[in-house]
């Protein structure tokens, strides 16, 4: 019979088989003692005398419920699950690793989804979330891998890093509108979602949000204008957010955006063309790396190309556009100063360098007598 389990080496809430000597955590992938994890659990969720002697919020059977908060539940044989009314807070891991859970039906009332509340279900298909509820913490319903679509209500002002990770049928979800960041891992390996829409609220989209989302081909960002200004919407785009996203072929960055992070589009191996409005200010090393499709960027403004200052992080080349071999097609107002940052492009020209006595490698003029030197990148001249 499954009964409720805690992994002694990784801290995981699991159900366990009470006929077996040991498994396998779900969580770490370490062997655990049955009895012994049955044992952590018990130990995990005793509550001080203190404690005991407080009016439970009701007295279903199947839910531990303490002054309005849902510390756990007796739930391993039910597919469907409806919390009781008078829960206003779902406790971290209530109900994590509960393969047996398909649906979740949360109370009017809830105002806080909490750590991993619902991860590592593995066979939840759908949740419905009442206008209540304002956040959710961390990994709530991280590894739910048939999770396949979610609507949250307007009312979720905060959405917490690895919401989603490893949700790999997810399709549809929306974005609450007074969301201010996506954080970091929040749709992290999530293979099966094809299109999102960035709220206007958003201004920070952190590290690996959409890292790996293979399947992602249409991401939309909302703007606020007043007149044909700009002023609300995506400041920031940071590192690795959009790694190896491979469905994409056209992405418009909106108007606000100032900042992309190191690595940000590396790996977005179907992408054509890239516009870069003139409101960022800069663009970090690699963030377009290994776009092996790309063939023409447009810079609307002076975005300034970082090169990186960590050679042990970054590699020996730290080109913007390192290893776009289709690239040939540069538009930018000050493109010598960043020469090195489209190596494919300035490869494209070397004929026409050499041909107009210039350094094959940037264009730049070379100065000297005996020993030329090319003013800009300093080689030496070798044709």
């Amino acid at each position: 019979m499954n009964i409720q389990g805690k992994c002694y080496k990784c801290g995981g809430f699991l159900a366990v088989n009470d006929a077996e000597d040991a498994m396998i955590c779900p969580f770490c992938g370490k062997p655990i003692i049955v009895d012994k994890a049955i044992k952590s659990y018990t130990e995990a969720v005793s509550q001080p005398p203190a404690r005991q002697s407080q009016p439970a919020a009701n007295s279903d059977p199947f839910f531990d419920v303490v002054s309005g908060v849902l510390v756990s539940c007796n739930c391993f044989t039910e597919s469907e699950i409806r919390i009781p009314d008078g829960v206003k807070v779902i406790g971290d891991a209530a109900f994590q690793g509960m393969n047996n859970i398909e649906s979740v039906q949360l109370p009017d009332g809830v105002e806080l989804i909490g750590s991993s509340a619902f991860s590592g279900c593995k066979n939840l298909r759908s949740v419905l979330i009442p206008d209540s509820v304002e956040s959710l913490d961390r990994d709530v319903f991280n590894g739910c891998t048939n999770l396949k679509s979610i609507h949250f209500p307007n009312s979720i002002a905060k959405l917490d890093a690895g919401t989603f990770a490893g949700c790999t049928s997810l399709e549809t979800v929306n974005i609450p509108s007074r969301v201010e960041s996506l954080p970091w891992r929040i749709f992290e390996g999530c293979t099966s979602l094809r299109s999102i829409v960035i709220p206007k609220r958003v201004k920070t989209i952190e590290d690996y949000a959409f890292a790996e989302c293979t399947a992602l081909e249409d991401v939309r960002f909302e703007c606020r204008r007043v007149g044909k200004e700009p002023i609300a919407g995506v400041k920031r785009i940071g590192m690795n957010a959009f790694l190896n996203c491979t469905a994409i072929t056209h992405i418009e960055l909106p108007e606000t955006l100032e900042y992309i992070g190191n690595q940000a589009f590396q790996g977005c191996s179907s992408l054509k063309s890239l516009v870069i409005p003139k409101s960022v200010k800069a663009i970090y090393p690699l963030a377009f790396a290994d776009c092996l499709r790309l063939e023409s960027v447009s810079f609307t403004g002076n975005t300034m190309l970082y090169k990186g200052s960590n050679p042990y992080k970054y590699g020996n080349n730290v080109a913007t556009f390192f290893n776009c071999p289709r690239l040939l097609q540069v538009s930018y107002n000050d493109l010598q100063r960043h020469y090195w940052a489209f190596p494919a492009y300035m490869k494209s020209l070397e004929p026409f360098h050499m041909e107009n006595g210039r350094c094959r490698h940037c264009g730049g003029t070379f100065d000297g007598k005996a020993v030329k030197v090319c003013t800009v990148c300093k080689a030496i001249k070798d044709y």
